[in-house]
């Protein structure tokens, strides 16, 4: 169990090394995260109910999931052919 328990915790210690690279490499997460607070800011001044607020996190899930594929995609394609070709 404590085997288990650990291996959870270094995924999650990689998952936000993950993220704090992501923030500190690319110039729309930082776009992404400042509307992320102004949302979460707006939202909660409103006082949107709990069902508006699962639709708010749903969006804010896909748009910072998209972005991290994105990323993601972004190095491996980086990694593949390091070498920009424009046609």
């Amino acid at each position: 169990m404590i085997t288990f328990a650990a291996n959870r915790l270094k995924s999650f210690r990689h998952a936000a090394q993950g993220i704090f690279i992501m923030l500190k490499d690319e110039h729309n997460a930082w776009i992404h995260l400042l509307a992320t607070v102004v949302v979460c800011s707006a939202g909660y001044f409103a006082g949107l109910s709990a069902a508006e607020w699962c639709w708010i996190v749903l969006a804010i899930v896909a748009v910072w999931t998209a972005e991290a594929l994105n990323t993601a995609l972004e190095l491996l394609a980086d990694v593949a052919s390091p070498i920009f070709i424009r046609w």
